[in-house]
């Protein structure tokens, strides 16, 4: 073999090892509390506010908060019909002024 194909190989072995290490990386805390098995997660949830957003077609839909105090609502796209978070910068500037 030449040593361009061996460079090769080489390179595609450590892609493939690197993607290993990252999958076992991401792996879920689950505890097991008699027969149920809880995922304990180490980040923090959302927080659900009273604060509504009304949106260009006049939807409503609920603000939350995340871990790290940003304002945003569940949104569904309208091509895939996945939901989504759509964050709300201007929303999440004024509830920091509020708490103030």
């Amino acid at each position: 073999m030449s040593d361009n194909i061996k460079k090769w190989i080489a390179v595609i072995i450590m892609i493939a090892v690197s993607m290993c290490l990252i999958a076992t990386a991401q792996a879920q805390n689950v505890v097991l509390k008699g027969k149920t098995f809880i995922q304990d997660s180490p980040k923090q949830d959302s927080v659900k506010t009273d604060y509504e957003y009304q949106d260009r077609d006049g939807v409503k839909h609920t603000i939350y908060l995340s871990p790290k105090g940003k304002a945003y609502y569940w949104a569904t796209s309208k091509k895939t019909g996945k939901h989504y978070k759509r964050y709300l910068p201007g929303v999440t500037k004024m509830l920091k002024e509020a708490e103030k």
